[in-house]
């Protein structure tokens, strides 16, 4: 049972590459895979612990979607990130000016509010 979930959860997290360099991604990959790992037992442990759960079945089956869930979200989560910080390096002026015009807008917005606010009552 236990070779069959993983052989299934090796082909459906085989193709969720990064958009790095190979050895970048083999190194982030490994710490999402045990990260989803150590997530995935200490899980099972506590359905156990709990008695929601009885038996190695009931428990691999758990483990290995458990896992499967979580390297998907933390896979997510850092494919976000290497996204935003690519497109930040790349277009870095952009994301400048945009940042700076935000605070320019909130600073104004913040000295004029309460000016308006003393005048009305």
């Amino acid at each position: 049972m236990r070779f069959m979930l993983s052989f299934i959860f090796d082909r459906l997290t085989d193709p969720l590459g990064l958009p790095i360099e190979w050895y970048w991604e083999w190194i982030i990959l490994a710490v999402v895979e045990l990260a989803a790992y150590v997530i995935a037992y200490r899980a099972v442990g506590n359905l156990y612990s709990d008695g929601l759960i009885d038996g190695r079945t009931a428990g691999s089956v758990f483990h290995w979607i458990i896992r499967l869930i979580a390297f998907i979200v933390i896979w997510a989560i850092t494919y976000g990130v290497i996204w935003l910080v690519r497109f930040i390096t790349a277009h870095w002026v952009v994301v400048l000016s945009v940042l700076g015009g935000v605070l320019l807008v909130v600073t104004v917005l913040s000295l004029i509010i309460p000016h308006f606010r003393k005048n009305r009552g």
